[in-house]
């Protein structure tokens, strides 16, 4: 069944006002045909005295006369004439006292009759026929009076006046008037009906025009705000100031308001799907509400999963109890937290994020809400430990380098004055015969010597010593916990030992021998530098006197040279008098085959049939300050040599290395600026190559110095890619045009499937963001068509060219 509350208002209204017009109407009729009834009732009253009055007049008449045998005749014609259904006259006591009852039949017979004629009284009453019709009952007395209808009533009858003579009864017919009675009502009922046909239109015209289609409208745009479909909000017009109008205004602000919430609230919900960050909203009771994809992605878990949850869902195990009551009690008194906290995924993964956590308060100042926005960092506290990794570590052993080593030499003295009975040990070990070695088997098996050797030392100290590479084949050891001159005696034989056993080296086998020089602690030395001035001249005198030795520093090694400080001399010359050459490598484009640039590599000539190679002197350079000169040097001689280049028909693009200081450098730009300037080679043949390690440190700093770089019109490429920590992100930031791939990424075809993978990842970086690849120090055939198959832009290596001298 319908409810009445489910039928439209202008419905239930018009029905109302129909209903109550119909009842009033019915109301109204029927109080009018009871009016009518009553009227018709006196009219037959009324007629009812006439014919009594007629009635005795008459008969009076018919017995002064004598021709009272008429009456008959004459009480019929009364009835025809006045509608008179039956009439009777009958006399009272007295009067049949005197002249005796009269005819049959007119005697009193019903109650009613002989109580007119006890009382005086006229009776009237309405009853119902045999016939079904009704009639008027009329029971009227004759009264003897001096003077009754111009007859003295005393002179005939023996009766004093006011005595009752007699009565006239009479049935009176009311069908007649009973008939009008309900032609009116009829009349009436139609004409009511009539009016409710017009009333109702006007009622459905006003209500539906003026209130339902308003209300209609307003539940409509209700319905929208509440399913948050507002793109086609439309507002009401307002007409008056009526209860309608106030009311449309009024909804028409709500419209508006809404119109502005919820268009906040689409953003809001944008912001928050689509925010980079995850963001979590719990109750007051750390109930998880509300989480965004960027949590999902993050932690691994769906909306469905976390929701309902606590945040310890999360909990890693890495942080203890202390940790979480001091969180809880910062948020509660400040209203916020911010640091690193560490947390596992649903795969049970352990990451680091960045979480800033807010409370909401309500106007009574309660938290009703925790809102958590947090970043993943895992990937910004591995690039950062990369970072310090290559710092402080020597890229091709993964040793500590100079830095690191003096750092903790320095830890280890600290130490050593609180524990007496320590004397720290510093050796300096030096291959014998590497640069042969270097020069008779190549760059790759020098490397791959150099890494043994690491992986040996490594093997013959505790974890507690370190082990470092300076540069080239000098290495270092720090032994921190020894106390006595045997203990270093020891390790120093173990190492030799280790390095009797064959390395092998390209196509053969051979035995690398060492030399080595101890100082300790505090004997030869109380700071680092003397201590490793003194270890390197000791090192120094076994070179002297053999090699694939040890010996510990003695009063009479000093004032003798060292090899470092040897080495520093000759590299301070060799500046001043410019003992350097630049031998060029050739990159070649791998699709032509043609010549596309060259790559400057710094060689020092140390005599006429001899070469020291950059990795040998450079890191001395770079701790004496010696490379800025060096390199400024390298940059002229390098555009030079590319004028002259370019003025023949063979003009290349020159690649130039950058190190760390010169990168560095505040005029770095006006420097280059000037230097094109002064060779007068276009800036478009010039190429700056840095290490990704090293644009990886300062991002933002790099991204302004190659921009720079590149308005000027130089290129910049990215050398030894892979080999650091590559973040993609940062790379977006990197205005660089190429990317050089380190030659340790680089395998033979179908030999290493995970090597292949990963130089298809960086090739497919690279071809998204539209940079040239440069792949270098391709030896074999095998590398080369592994690059063919990647689509490699430009290769160089001694397989297609070796460096020579200009």
């Amino acid at each position: 069944m319908v409810k009445l509350m489910d039928v439209k208002i202008w419905v239930r209204l018009v029905v109302s006002i129909l209903l109550a017009v119909i009842v009033s109407g019915a109301g109204l009729i029927h109080w009018a045909t009871l009016e009518q009834r009553k009227i018709a009732e006196e009219q037959a009253r009324d007629i009812a005295m006439s014919v009594h009055q007629v009635t005795l007049a008459g008969l009076t008449g018919m017995m002064i006369t004598g021709t009272i045998s008429l009456r008959s005749i004459f009480l019929d014609q009364i009835k025809e004439t006045n509608h008179i259904e039956s009439i009777k006259v009958f006399r009272s006591e007295a009067v049949v006292k005197q002249y005796g009852p009269g005819l049959e039949g007119e005697i009193p017979t019903d109650p009613a009759e002989h109580n007119v004629l006890r009382h005086g009284t006229p009776q009237f009453d309405v009853f119902r026929g045999k016939d079904g019709s009704e009639r008027l009952r009329a029971v009227i007395p004759a009264i003897a009076s001096e003077n009754y209808l111009g007859k003295n009533c005393t002179f005939c009858h023996e009766v004093t006046p006011g005595t009752v003579l007699g009565a006239v009864s009479m049935e009176v017919s009311l069908a007649k008037a009973h008939e009008t009675v309900r032609e009116f009502s009829k009349n009436a009922l139609i004409a009511a009906a009539a009016l409710c046909v017009p009333l109702g239109l006007f009622i459905w015209f006003f209500t539906s025009r003026l209130v339902t289609r308003p209300m209609r409208r307003m539940t409509e745009g209700l319905q929208r705000i509440a399913a948050g479909d507002i793109d086609d909000i439309q507002l009401l017009p307002e007409r008056g100031r009526d209860e309608v109008g106030l009311a449309t205004t009024a909804f028409n602000r709500v419209m508006g308001k809404a119109y502005e919430l919820i268009q906040q609230q689409r953003l809001s919900r944008i912001v928050f799907d689509s925010s980079l960050e995850g963001i979590t909203v719990t109750d007051a009771r750390a109930r998880i509400q509300m989480v965004n994809k960027a949590f999902s992605d993050t932690t691994g878990y769906s909306a469905e999963e976390a929701i309902g949850q606590t945040p310890a869902l999360l909990k890693s195990g890495k942080q203890g109890e202390e940790f979480y009551h001091e969180f809880w009690k910062v948020l509660s008194e400040k209203g916020e937290w911010r640091g690193e906290i560490w947390n596992r995924r649903k795969n049970g993964s352990i990451y680091a994020e960045w979480l800033n956590i807010s409370a909401v308060r309500n106007k009574r100042g309660e938290v009703e809400h925790y809102v958590a926005i947090f970043s993943d960092i895992t990937e910004r506290k591995q690039r950062e430990e990369m970072i310090t990794f290559q710092a402080f570590h020597d890229g091709l052993t993964k040793l500590p380098n100079r830095i690191l080593f003096r750092d903790r030499l320095e830890q280890a003295l600290m130490q050593a004055k609180r524990h007496k009975t320590r004397t720290p040990a510093v050796m300096f070990l030096d291959l014998d015969r590497f640069k042969q070695i270097n020069d008779t088997f190549g760059h790759d098996a020098g490397d791959l010597l150099l890494k043994e050797v690491a992986a040996r030392l490594r093997q013959c100290v505790r974890g507690t010593d370190t082990v470092a590479r300076l540069a080239g084949d000098e290495f270092t050891v720090l032994l921190p916990e020894i106390s006595e001159e045997s203990d270093a005696q020891a390790v120093a034989t173990k190492i030799l030992a280790a390095m009797q056993v064959p390395i092998d080296i390209g196509p053969e086998s051979r035995v690398v021998t060492t030399s080595i020089g101890i100082a300790m602690y505090p004997r030869d030395g109380r700071d680092v530098d003397t201590l490793m001035k003194r270890a390197d001249a000791a090192m120094y005198s076994v070179k002297g006197s053999g090699r694939a030795s040890v010996a510990f520093f003695s009063p009479e090694l000093v004032g003798m040279p060292s090899r470092h400080a040897e080495m520093e001399a000759r590299l301070r010359q060799a500046v001043l008098e410019r003992s350097f050459v630049l031998h060029y490598q050739p990159i070649f484009d791998l699709q032509s085959g043609a010549i596309h640039g060259q790559e400057a590599l710094l060689r020092w000539q140390v005599a006429a049939d001899e070469l020291v190679l950059p990795e040998e002197f450079l890191p001395l350079a770079e701790e004496t300050g010696l490379i800025v000169k060096i390199g400024e040097w390298v940059l002229e001689s390098a555009c030079l040599q590319a004028r002259a280049w370019q003025g023949g028909d063979a003009a290349v693009a020159i690649a130039v290395n950058l190190s760390a200081p010169e990168f560095r450098r505040p005029d770095l730009v006006e420097m280059v600026r000037n230097t094109l300037k002064r060779t007068g080679v276009s800036p478009q043949l010039l190429e700056l190559e840095i290490s990704e390690s090293l644009a990886m440190q300062d991002v933002d700093y790099a991204a302004r110095t190659i921009r720079a770089l590149a308005d000027l019109g130089v290129g910049v490429s990215l050398d030894d890619f892979g080999t650091g920590y590559s973040n993609m992100t940062a790379l977006r930031r990197l205005p660089v045009s190429a990317l050089k791939i380190d030659r340790s990424l680089l395998i033979e075809h179908g030999a290493d499937p995970a090597g292949y993978a990963i130089l298809t990842a960086i090739f497919g970086v690279a071809h998204a963001l539209a940079l040239r690849i440069v792949a270098e120090g391709v030896e074999t055939e095998g590398q080369l068509a592994v690059l063919r198959e990647l689509a490699c832009s430009r290769v160089q290596g001694n397989l297609l060219g070796a460096p020579v001298k200009s």
